[in-house]
């Protein structure tokens, strides 16, 4: 499944983790997903319906584990992971 990550030199975990789970909160809103965070792992979790990701926030970094299951159609995959990854590239900018 997509393994997505991104490095943010210079970048606190904390304050990655701040970002990342402002973008969750909005993004699991729109899609109408699940969404527990755990800001003292510096990590969350979305899901709906067999659609399950997990991100987590270290110093300089994210990376976000997603996984869907076999009946998601590809494109539909590529579209959720092209808005995670734009995001993601967008974060400090």
């Amino acid at each position: 499944m997509p393994l997505i990550s991104r490095k943010y030199p210079g970048k606190s975990a904390q304050e990655i983790y701040e970002k990342v789970d402002q973008v969750m909160q909005r993004l699991t809103t729109r899609m109408g997903l699940k969404y527990d965070k755990h800001p003292e792992e510096k990590a969350g979790k979305v899901s709906k319906i067999g659609i399950s990701g997990k991100y987590l926030a270290k110093e300089g970094e994210v990376t976000i584990d997603l996984h869907f299951p076999m009946l998601i159609p590809g494109s539909m995959k590529k579209q959720v992971q092209d808005d995670i990854e734009r995001r993601l590239d967008g974060l400090f900018a």
